[in-house]
């Protein structure tokens, strides 16, 4: 249930800071890989967080209107829980809403933030509180901008931004081969990788959805966009295991999975990796190892579109599903043991 339409959205509260939030960590990397949920006594979040801090996110205070510094930041980046780092809301989904507070019209992920009933303030709200650790945030109302038509009123004391340029260190690799699911749980198991993300690329629809690329109509294919340590991990090393992870040779399809949707593709970003790619097919071709020529497409990176949520970890999160079991963990398996020396020893299956 969401509450009444009022520009009200937050109350009264403390003065805004932010500087020892932001002094907490550097490099922050959006991960939503995570599985264990962030406990610590009232006593540890005091030592943690500033007094404004813990009011806001601990007791459920609400700073002054257009007093956060993030009220109107205009920056590319991705704004974080002060408490724990979760990443919460990317500034794509940002907006001006008039309010006085942080707004945006989306969260980052599934894993960003929960939604409960508070009954304070004698109305009633729907809360919005940390997914992991559960902070809390500020209220959601039914006024938003499309397309969700929702807004996020968030205290930017809960907050902490980071700028897009901070995280240039980490390189992007963007491919396609096949289901999703399958290759962003074989790329997050490879050292140096930070972050996979499971998505739409290759095509030119705007914003697509799942089920128009599952319609084979938009060009697009499904593709998975990895954050990676290039002092840890190289381009041609993720192209040895992009390779290794699927049948290269076959056309539109991987395995079970048929169509233009379902292509192998390796983008990429600039003329060193054209020229990897390229090095590297004409190498499988040379090697007698398959009866057929490489098939996968090199094309130029335009634009990543990030799936539903939904889809973002998913082996993780349906590890007896029949098609996990059946040709996710399978494929896995056969990629780690074709190139065992780059990946995870964690992260290796037996």
């Amino acid at each position: 249930m969401f509450a009444a339409l009022t520009i009200f959205g937050c109350t009264q509260s403390s003065k805004n800071s932010n500087a020892a939030g932001s002094a907490l960590t550097d490099n922050l990397i959006p991960d939503t890989s995570w599985t264990t949920s962030v406990v610590k006594t009232n006593a540890e979040w005091k030592k943690l967080l500033t007094p404004e801090q813990y009011n806001i996110t601990r007791e459920q205070g609400t700073e002054k209107p257009f007093s956060s510094e993030y009220e109107h930041n205009k920056d590319t980046g991705i704004y974080y829980c002060v408490s724990c780092k979760n990443p919460l809301f990317s500034s794509a989904t940002k907006f001006d809403s008039g309010t006085g507070w942080p707004s945006f019209y989306a969260p980052y992920s599934g894993k960003s933030v929960n939604v409960s009933v508070d009954n304070s303030e004698g109305t009633s709200r729907d809360e919005i509180s940390c997914q992991r650790c559960g902070a809390h945030l500020g209220h959601v109302f039914r006024d938003g901008p499309k397309p969700t038509g929702l807004r996020y009123c968030m205290d930017g004391v809960a907050l902490q931004f980071q700028k897009e340029d901070i995280n240039q260190k980490l390189s992007k690799a963007t491919f396609a081969a096949g289901c999703f699911w399958c290759e962003e749980a074989v790329f997050e198991g490879v050292k140096g990788v930070r972050e996979v993300i499971s998505g739409y690329a290759g095509g030119n629809e705007e914003n697509p959805t799942y089920e128009q690329v599952g319609s084979g109509a938009t060009g697009h294919a499904e593709s998975v966009e990895i954050y990676y340590d290039s002092t840890q991990v190289s381009f041609p090393s993720l192209l040895k295991v992009f390779f290794a992870s699927q049948d290269p040779t076959q056309v539109n399809g991987q395995g079970p999975d048929k169509g233009k949707q379902y292509r192998s593709i390796a983008f990429y970003r600039n003329d060193a990796e054209k020229q990897a790619i390229e090095d590297y097919i004409a190498q499988l071709n040379k090697s007698g190892a398959y009866s057929k020529p490489i098939a996968a497409q090199v094309i130029p990176y335009t634009k990543f579109w990030q799936a539903e949520d939904y889809h973002q970890n998913y082996i993780q999160h349906n590890p007896n599903e029949t098609y996990v079991q059946v040709e996710s963990i399978p494929r896995i398996k056969r990629t780690q043991k074709a190139v065992p020396e780059l990946f995870k020893p964690e992260k290796l299956l037996k």
